[in-house]
């Protein structure tokens, strides 16, 4: 598979860890006010000082081997400190960065070594909204709330989006051309996403997204599944010695 085109399905991957769960056997309730549930997950999700986000991706492309990864990210945001783990099933890689105090450490899992990095105010604003899902999924929703479903259990909202909603189709489309800077030819379609929020705190649980798209002439299936858990519980994160003692 050509670098290019594995570095775009890599991006697919981790950008688009922004959605969502299925739900069954929910009737939508035409008494939810969907704007207002949308706009409490919003200010819920603005209150977060710390958690936990797990990533699972895959992405299968038509007659090769399916790619695969796991992004698990605890995160406490002021001062910012976050442990990452990134796994690459295909390719049977972990590779685990911690940030604290203005450093980044990564370790290198070919001789187990780690490289340790100076990052800007600027660039640890951007670590600092990796729990902010809801606001981004919120920008897309408000304008289109005629073309979601709210259903809602004991305990939870779930909100959904079928296929053939152009507007997310489109979504995508713009954001992978923005993050890699450069126009990817992606074309997606048959789109869904659905997500699940906790009635009581408003803050979101879990979602799902996925999509079917054309990259450089290869036809694939995208999904990504991301969970939340230990929201404003994650206490201290604890970067190892033998990366605090690295000389690279």
């Amino acid at each position: 598979m050509k670098k290019s085109l594995k570095k775009i399905l890599f991006t697919i991957l981790t950008v688009f860890a922004v959605f969502f769960v299925v739900a069954c056997g929910n009737k939508e309730d035409a008494k939810i006010n969907k704007e207002e549930v949308l706009q409490k997950n919003v200010e819920a999700t603005n209150s977060i000082k710390s958690g936990r986000k797990v990533i699972n991706a895959k992405v299968e492309v038509e007659g090769g081997q399916p790619i695969e990864y796991i992004v698990d990210s605890s995160l406490i945001k002021e001062p910012l400190a976050m442990k990452t783990i990134l796994e690459a099933k295909e390719d049977n890689i972990k590779i685990t960065t911690f940030i604290k105090d203005g450093v980044m450490y990564t370790s290198y899992p070919e001789d187990n070594s780690w490289l340790k990095l100076d990052i800007s105010e600027k660039d640890m604003n951007k670590f600092k909204i990796i729990l902010n899902d809801s606001i981004e999924i919120y920008k897309v929703l408000k304008d289109n709330l005629d073309k979601i479903s709210i259903k809602e259990d004991d305990e939870n909202y779930i909100i959904s989006i079928t296929k053939n909603s152009d507007f997310i189709n489109e979504y995508i489309k713009n954001s992978m051309s923005n993050t890699m800077g450069q126009n990817t030819d992606l074309k997606a379609n048959n789109a869904t996403l659905e997500y699940i929020i906790d009635k009581e705190t408003y803050f979101t649980k879990s979602f799902v997204l996925t999509f079917d798209a054309e990259v450089q002439g290869q036809k694939l299936k995208a999904l990504t599944e991301t969970t939340f858990s230990d929201i404003n519980n994650v206490e201290e994160i604890i970067v190892p010695e033998e990366a605090l003692n690295s000389n690279n």
